[in-house]
């Protein structure tokens, strides 16, 4: 099938008017609020901008639809500023491909089959400090300029693999919708800059309408869409990926204490500082920003990022 060449900006005017897609994409499931900006990139567009803030529907749509854009649709300044200041760099698709299916290849047993490809579609896999996920999905190469949407059968992301094998082993739509749902639980990925969570779940739910088109011929129906969009807001997730929690939410508490008048004098006041335990000690379990919480799926079981790393 055809993929349209358009450009691979997903416009938040588009997503505002079909349902509930755009609020979906933008909650933070940790919180039940939406995602901060955690970035200081939009801070000259006012107090709204500011990094501890969320972002809301209308500070990405109407006159400022066009904020968001993918690295690849940035200009070079901006893509050079983001590397300096945020480290943000992008990992060429060819490289991608080849690191993914190192993955696979280290164990014979994870290739998919005929008579293992269920287990394949449900192995868990994470794309650490995913930026737009483009080890999960690549509708696009992050680094070129071209600006166009990649055909299917040359994506390379993990999600990508894992749908390709329900588009062969799924004829109905019924069976089709309900691996490709195990395949979505079953892929996970967290970032920093709110931005980047935005646009990484925005091309996770443009790569289910691809490929459903692909499949079926048509468009899933907003009610298919929302249902992957809940998955895909509750997988890919904001996060400080050295200490578990929300970025940003750790603080440390300063206590005033007066001074005293004695037999012997005044004692002075002073200020007593106490850090975030787990910033000072380096525990991860200590920290007292909002740590981070994920679905487990397999259990439907809301639990800590942090406990499954201990």
């Amino acid at each position: 099938m055809k993929v349209s060449t358009r450009n691979i900006d997903i416009l938040e005017n588009t997503l505002r008017r079909t349902g509930d897609l755009l609020d979906i994409l933008l909650l933070d499931r940790t919180t039940k609020k939406n995602i901060i900006w955690a970035t200081d990139s939009y801070e000259k567009h006012g107090r709204d901008f500011l990094a501890k803030t969320r972002i809301m529907p209308e500070l990405v749509t109407g006159k400022c639809g066009l904020l968001i854009q993918p690295r690849a649709a940035k200009s070079l300044d901006e893509q050079r500023l983001r590397t300096k200041d945020k480290a943000e760099v992008f990992t060429p698709l060819k490289i991608v491909d080849q690191m993914n299916k190192m993955i696979e290849t280290a164990d014979h047993s994870s290739l998919p089959s005929k008579s293992n490809w269920q287990e394949y579609v449900r192995e868990l896999k994470i794309e650490i400090t995913c930026g737009e996920a483009p080890f999960i999905v690549s509708r696009y190469n992050p680094i070129a300029n071209t600006r166009k949407i990649i055909k299917l059968d040359s994506r390379v992301g993990f999600l990508d693999r894992k749908l390709k094998i329900v588009s062969k082993y799924c004829p109905t739509k019924k069976e089709w919708l309900f691996w490709a749902k195990e395949a979505f639980r079953a892929s996970y990925g967290y970032e920093w800059q709110g931005d980047n969570v935005l646009l990484a779940r925005e091309n996770l739910l443009y790569t289910l309408i691809d490929y459903y088109k692909a499949k079926f011929k048509e468009k899933p129906s907003l009610k298919i869409q929302e249902e992957f969009a809940e998955i895909i807001s509750w997988n890919i997730f904001q996060m400080d990926g050295l200490r578990y929690v929300i970025p940003m939410s750790c603080h440390h508490e300063s206590r005033v204490i007066p001074s005293v008048a004695t037999l012997f004098g005044e004692i002075p006041g002073k200020v007593e500082k106490n850090e975030c335990e787990g910033c000072k000690y380096n525990r991860p379990n200590k920290h007292n920003g909002r740590h981070v919480q994920i679905m487990d799926w397999s259990k439907n079981k809301v639990v800590r990022f942090v406990d499954l790393i201990k």
